[in-house]
């Protein structure tokens, strides 16, 4: 009996593995070029996360894996031990090997493919001392992280990732000028590029040329890569997982505005940047026009912006003018349950207020705004109590129908204040209101030719020839303090803070002909915010003698030469003592003279600091290169 049921049980066991096997099998059929495949292989298709679909199947990748029989985890984990010990110990060729053997393993592992190429182009390149050394390292970095492409067509994140190296490595790192040189020059690493670019319309040398005929520059290059990134999003193709959609889309755009400052600032301030601008303002227009995703699951578009800001104005005025009496009865609810002072303080005139009232009306007049909630919710109290005393009052009834039209107008405008809202904090994230202003502007001849005035400016200064440069300078300023006046915002922001550089040079350049930038001066304000440690001028180039009445002043009295201009270094101790605390120039009080005969209650220390310091920047003016960091120094 027992043999028996142990027969039966292992039959049981027996066709049950078949059954198992069979249902296996069929789910599990590879799909042919007949044969759509089992369950599995169509939601891989479906889904696109068959290996076809990701990226090119790789045999000897696949042998390596059927070969660990699941293990590939832990050989992953046992080579990465291996590559950190190679970087260790310097052995970066066999480090580089070890990172690729791991990405094999599991091609498909976007980070391994970000990170090791970070490490390779970041980390590794960085122990060498020969820029060309480390020029050699940042391409393999990057060569590995394209060849990620290979086993990943259809990733946005890993083009995005690969624009960064290109952009950011080439073009910030501390040898980038050195790498822009480089970069054109390498036809080899341009094949390379191509080569992967290969499924796309896009042409290395054609679609990326930079300043030189047929020669790519970097920032274009990275362009290359994030449209491709973008297409393939558009198309459905792909999916940009958590990144924002707002950050994903402004970088074809803003790649271009970074080739437009790289080729301006190295002196080709041409037609050549002033197109790449022009382009760039076009597309950052398309880049406002296109339909984006946001967190709370509405569509936007960033562009819409300012059509929602007329629409809602145009809205909240008609509310008003529509409610308005309804809304000043509100208001006088309010002010009637003020205490009496506060009341009396509100009925008094704003010019007759004492200070007690003022503080009181202040304190409430958040308290007595209204709502367009308030006023929808007084309109239907009123309704209802009037239908409380007549029920079938026609007044009670228009008052209802008032108080519903009330509420879906203050709904549909907190609806676009809302939307408004959503837009807003999109376009603070890239700064889309900044952007659009620099582009339209670097894109005219107004800019472009301020900018040529002051590069000229800077190599006249290197060149030591002070009044040419003085001169170009002086032209700039005019050009620049008009595109100031027709575009206020670029003021606070990129454009002034590397203007404040050339301001500085300029300070410097005066202190060179013993004067200094006038107190009024009209961009003296983009010099005090973006300057550490700024030193208010208080001596105006307005005042200075012409070359010609220097040497007549040279002798006058003492006291006619603090009135004129600042005195010689070795005057200086003699005139010290003359001369009154309050007539000294900025330039005029050498920084040895702090224990002179005047006592802390003749000269406060505020006032003599600030003399001293700039005394100290005119007498380092020899060094034209570094006259504003003495002065900060000193201060």
């Amino acid at each position: 009996m027992n043999k028996n049921k142990s027969f039966q049980h292992k039959v049981i066991y027996g066709v049950c593995m078949i059954v198992i096997l069979i249902a296996v099998s069929l789910i599990s059929r590879p799909a042919t070029s007949d044969q759509p495949g089992g369950m599995l292989a169509q939601m891989r298709r479906d889904y696109h996360i068959s290996d076809a679909q990701l990226g090119k199947v790789d045999p000897a990748s696949e042998a390596m894996r059927l070969s660990l029989l699941g293990l590939d985890g832990v050989a992953i984990t046992f080579l990465w031990s291996n590559l950190n010990e190679y970087q260790k110990t310097e052995q970066y060729t066999l480090m580089e090997a070890t990172a690729k053997t791991i990405s094999y393993l599991n091609p498909h592992l976007l980070k391994v493919w970000e990170f090791q190429a970070w490490n390779l182009s970041y980390n590794v390149s960085r122990e060498f001392d020969n820029y060309e050394h480390r020029y050699l390292w940042v391409k393999r970095g990057i060569n590995y992280h394209m060849d990620g492409t290979e086993y990943n067509y259809n990733e946005p994140r890993m083009m995005n990732s690969i624009a960064h190296f290109f952009g950011n490595k080439f073009g910030n790192a501390d040898e980038k000028e050195q790498y822009r040189e480089l970069f054109p020059e390498d036809d080899l690493f341009h094949d390379e590029i191509q080569k992967h670019l290969e499924g796309t319309a896009y042409s290395v040398t054609e679609d990326a040329e930079g300043v030189q005929a047929g020669k790519p520059d970097h920032w274009l290059v990275a362009r290359l890569w994030d449209k491709w990134a973008t297409e393939v999003v558009d198309n459905g193709l792909g999916s940009i997982g958590a990144m924002s959609p707002t950050i994903f889309y402004q970088y074809p755009a803003k790649r271009l505005m970074n080739f437009g400052e790289a080729i301006e600032k190295e002196g080709h301030i041409s037609e050549k940047a002033q197109a790449a601008w022009a382009q760039a303002h076009e597309e950052w227009k398309e880049f406002g026009d296109h339909e984006l995703p946001s967190t709370y699951g509405i569509p936007i578009k960033l562009n819409d912006a300012d059509r929602l800001a007329v629409e809602i104005t145009e809205a909240n005025n008609n509310f008003s003018n529509a409610y308005n009496s309804y809304s000043t009865e509100v208001q006088d609810e309010k002010i009637a349950k003020l205490p009496e002072e506060t009341q009396a303080a509100l009925n008094t005139p704003e010019e007759d207020r004492s200070e007690e009232q003022v503080a009181l009306v202040k304190a409430v007049q958040d308290s007595l705004e209204v709502s367009r909630i308030e006023v929808v919710k007084h309109i239907q109290d009123k309704a209802n109590a009037l239908k409380k005393e007549q029920p079938d009052s026609p007044e009670a009834e228009k008052l209802s129908q008032t108080a519903l039209e009330a509420s879906r107008e203050a709904n549909r405008l907190g609806e676009m204040e809302f939307l408004r809202g959503v837009i807003d904090r999109q376009k603070d994230i890239v700064a889309f209101n900044y952007w659009q202003t620099r582009a339209l502007s670097e894109s005219t001849d107004r800019t472009i030719e301020a900018r040529r005035l002051v590069y000229d400016a800077h190599e006249a200064y290197k060149d030591a020839n002070l009044v040419k440069a003085r001169e170009l300078y002086e032209q700039a300023w005019d050009k620049w303090i008009a595109i100031y006046d027709d575009y206020p915002e670029l003021r606070d922001d990129a454009s002034a803070d590397v203007l404040s550089d050339s301001i500085k040079e300029y300070r410097a350049l005066l202190n060179q002909f013993d004067q200094d930038i006038s107190p009024n001066f009209p961009l003296i304000d983009i010099l005090r915010s973006n300057s550490d440690a700024f030193v208010e001028p208080v001596w105006s180039p307005d005042d200075a003698p012409t070359p010609a009445k220097k040497s007549e002043e040279a002798t006058d009295s003492e006291s006619d030469m603090s009135d004129s201009k600042p005195m010689e270094a070795e005057e200086k101790p003699a005139a010290a003592d003359e001369k009154p605390a309050d007539q000294q120039k900025p330039m005029e009080v050498p920084a040895k003279e702090e224990a002179s005969t005047e006592t802390p209650a003749e000269k406060p220390a505020a006032e003599s600091a600030e003399p001293e310091a700039t005394e100290e920047s005119a007498e380092t003016s020899e060094e034209p290169s570094q006259p504003e960091e003495t002065t900060s120094a000193d201060s």
